[in-house]
């Protein structure tokens, strides 16, 4: 089960530094948001209420400011610039497409250091590329490596695709939101790459 990163300050503290910092008072800031001088103490101090993304939106408005000024940063998972992860640590996802395991993704590390980082190493379980199923594309960047086996790559419109065969020991760059499928090489049997997204 997952657990919710420590966070470095509270919403509650970040909005009311930045109410303190315009110089505004609580009975002022109340009055505009239509609540009572308790509902922000207990908002500021006790971080206590439901904040939803419009009502930050909304506080942000009026304190002059973004949401994002308003969120509070993580704690940092890393350990002196390090962060490392135990082989039983590695989530394991089975990637179904058309009623096949496709894919299976073994997790790599990751940090909140950098959250769109998603370092992936992929075994491709489909060996005929006549059988490739596309995804649509993802608002990511991906570099690619071919650890084992060669790569099949088809990408751009599936009814027309591009193709190339990329060898072990090969690798390539695919754009955001080009969508796109890997295969092994016919009848070559499963494959590994190594993926990373960010």
């Amino acid at each position: 089960m997952a657990t919710t990163p420590a966070l470095e300050e509270t919403y509650g503290q970040k909005i009311k530094g930045r109410r303190e910092h315009i110089k505004m008072d609580r009975a002022s800031f109340a009055k505009v948001l239509g609540l009572s001088v308790d509902d922000v103490v207990a908002m500021e101090e006790k971080d206590g209420g439901e904040l939803t993304l419009e009502k930050l939106t909304q506080i942000a408005g009026i304190l002059g400011t973004s949401a994002s000024d308003l969120t509070p940063e993580f704690v940092t998972d890393l350990d002196g610039g390090v962060r490392v992860q135990a082989p039983g640590d590695n989530p394991v996802v089975e990637g179904m497409r058309a009623g096949t395991e496709y894919y299976t993704y073994n997790c790599l590390v990751r940090t909140r250091t950098l959250p769109k980082l998603v370092p992936l190493l992929l075994e491709v379980n489909v060996d005929d590329p006549a059988k490739a199923e596309f995804n649509g594309g993802h608002d990511a960047h991906e570099v690619i490596f071919c650890m084992e086996g060669d790569i099949h790559l088809k990408w751009g419109d599936p009814d027309n695709p591009k193709e190339a065969t990329v060898p072990e020991g090969g690798s390539f760059y695919i754009a955001p939101n080009v969508p796109h499928t890997l295969t092994a090489t016919k009848g070559s049997g499963p494959a590994k790459v190594v993926s990373v997204n960010f």
